[in-house]
């Protein structure tokens, strides 16, 4: 039991230095530096054994991954690729109701901190005179902003998540895309369900760009594609086995090249504040992992665990949901989770959804989540009446994971 109530007090440090507004970067280092201290490994262990991580090929991998994300996501942004896509959506000829579900959605491919809040304006603008209440409008810019968390080798989460179990990123990818489907569909019914399509949006204005637009051609759904193919482009090449690091080198090279992005923009994203972050956070991450295992917490927590006499399987279904909900953030639950759950068995695909699916819900249903309290405050509603209604779907969602991992096991 010891052993647990000191993973409990490290718990508590996360939630504590989050709350405070800490850098999750900082937030894991400190959490490393107190789980080293407290399961007795020396401060000169300590400090090696964190520089060790810095420099090791996984952790080189991970962080040069990401960093690569972030210069995609910003080469699409600053070239304007990515208000060319939503602009392109208003201008498509389909069901409001698709209307409504793809803007969240095609501006979730880019997995940036906040994100829903570039999209809320949008969701906003598609249901200028629509009978949809303002908790609606935060549920479907919410809910659907968050669709490719599961399937979509762009987050961090799903690398994290790789790295950790041994699991191969594409295997995770096809075990996973389920539950986009799923989470898309229980969205839908969920929002439009009180309401008849002829009741719904019968005028969509676009919203007008700040500045010009660069369209590919005058057919909306060319522009679309033209302005989504790095994203397609990555996702492709990694189902196709291309570890992620080629594959968004081959896909950022051939963007960088096709917009004549300048050395000097590069250079400022690099050095940009929230890289810096992505790098640390990275570090703290993994080095929280190595620390598990190189002062031996690893095995006394499984044991306490087991000696409480709680299936395994629920342990790594519910231990994910917990650090998920308190912490709001799909990197600190994957960090903090996985090398705990992973220890305790023989990683497989089956496990990792398990534990990953159950992992973001618990993130989606958080009261902390930067992109629930951003739309909220965007659409000024009351929080708890925006809050409610993602529990039903989400916990649905988790149910399933448990369910199916049951019956495929």
């Amino acid at each position: 039991m010891f052993p647990l109530l000191k993973v409990l007090a490290i718990f508590l440090i996360i939630i504590i230095m989050l709350r405070r507004k800490f850098s999750l970067g900082v937030t894991m280092l400190v959490s490393t530096s107190v789980l080293g201290f407290l399961f007795g490994l020396g401060w000169l262990p300590l400090i090696r054994q964190v520089g060790l991580t810095l420099v090791s090929p996984s952790t080189v991998e991970l962080i040069a991954a990401l960093v690569l994300i972030m210069i995609l996501e910003s080469v699409m942004r600053q070239t304007l690729m990515l208000r060319a896509m939503t602009d392109s959506l208003f201008k498509l000829p389909w069901n409001p109701r698709v209307l409504l579900i793809s803007i969240p959605a095609i501006v979730g491919f880019l997995p940036s901190a906040g994100g829903a809040r570039f999209s809320a304006p949008l969701v906003a603008a598609a249901t200028s005179g629509s009978p949809y209440r303002s908790e609606d409008k935060v549920f479907i810019n919410f809910w659907f902003r968050h669709i490719w968390e599961y399937s979509l080798p762009l987050y961090p989460g799903l690398l994290l998540a790789s790295h950790f179990s041994g699991i191969p990123l594409s295997t995770i990818l096809i075990w996973q895309w389920p539950f986009t489907v799923l989470w898309l569909l229980l969205g839908y019914w969920y929002v439009f369900r009180r309401y008849k399509k002829e009741d719904t949006v019968e005028k969509i204005k676009a919203a007008k760009p700040d500045r010009p637009i660069p369209q590919e051609g005058a057919n909306p759904l060319k522009s679309l594609v033209a302005n989504t193919w790095p994203l397609w482009a990555t996702v492709m090449l990694v189902l196709g086995r291309v570890p992620i690091v080629p594959a968004l080198s081959v896909v950022l090279g051939l963007l960088i090249f096709q917009k004549r992005y300048s050395p000097k923009a590069i250079y400022r994203t690099l050095t940009d504040r929230l890289t810096i972050q992505i790098v640390f956070l990275t570090w703290g991450t993994m080095a929280f992992k190595d620390v598990l295992e190189v002062s031996g917490a690893i095995p006394q927590v499984s044991g306490a665990i087991s000696s409480l006499g709680i299936p395994t399987d629920i342990i790594i279904f519910l231990l994910p949901l917990m650090i998920g909900l308190l912490t709001g953030l799909v990197q600190a639950c994957i960090g903090v989770a996985f090398p705990l759950v992973m220890s305790m068995i023989e990683p497989t695909a089956g496990y990792v959804m398990l534990a990953y699916v159950s992992g973001v819900v618990g993130v989606m249903l958080s009261p902390v989540h930067l992109c629930l309290i951003l739309t909220v405050e965007y659409f000024k509603t009351d929080f708890m009446r925006s809050y409610k209604p993602l529990l039903l779907p989400g916990m649905t969602v988790a149910a399933v994971s448990l369910a199916a991992f049951e019956l495929l096991k």
